[in-house]
């Protein structure tokens, strides 16, 4: 989620309804500088008052973690970014946080692109020699990924 737009938005939003930040933060429960931390992207607002600032600003749930107002056509491939978005924060909040959530989200990206892309071939030994000429790695070392990511995604191709 990009904190800075879904601030942005929720100040294009205040503004639209014609709210001050001291008026939105009332019928939230929340102060003013609350208000003006999401807007300026310093954090989100916490999760028990997404309905309700929703429901005051005229926007969904969807919308207000898109960051915009989203159509009709695009509803579904947002909803479901943001919901696996939310899930990958809610992964990493609960790990060693060693690394940022910006690598924390690309290391999952790239082993959810490496399993699928190993359930292509017909064969580990197919797919290890695959690994071995792409990253320069022993077959020992691929073939322990390859178990690893397998094993991981539950594939029947071990």
């Amino acid at each position: 989620m990009d904190q800075k737009k879904i601030g942005a938005f929720i100040q294009e939003c205040r503004k639209r309804n014609g709210l001050t930040q001291l008026e939105l933060a009332g019928k939230l429960g929340v102060t003013d500088r609350s208000v003006s931390n999401w807007e300026n992207g310093i954090c989100l607002p916490d999760a028990s008052i997404y309905s309700l600032l929703c429901e005051t600003l005229r926007i969904s749930v969807n919308e207000l973690f898109a960051g915009e107002y989203v159509c009709d056509e695009n509803y579904n491939r947002i909803a479901d970014e943001n919901l696996l978005l939310l899930l990958e924060h809610r992964m990493y909040d609960a790990s060693s946080k060693e690394i940022s959530f910006d690598d924390f989200h690309n290391s999952l990206k790239r082993i959810s692109e490496i399993a699928v892309l190993l359930q292509r071939f017909d064969s580990k030994q197919d797919a290890v020699s695959y690994l071995v000429k792409g990253s320069g790695l022993s077959i020992e070392e691929c073939g322990t990924a390859y178990d690893y990511y397998m094993k991981m995604f539950d594939n029947k191709l071990l």
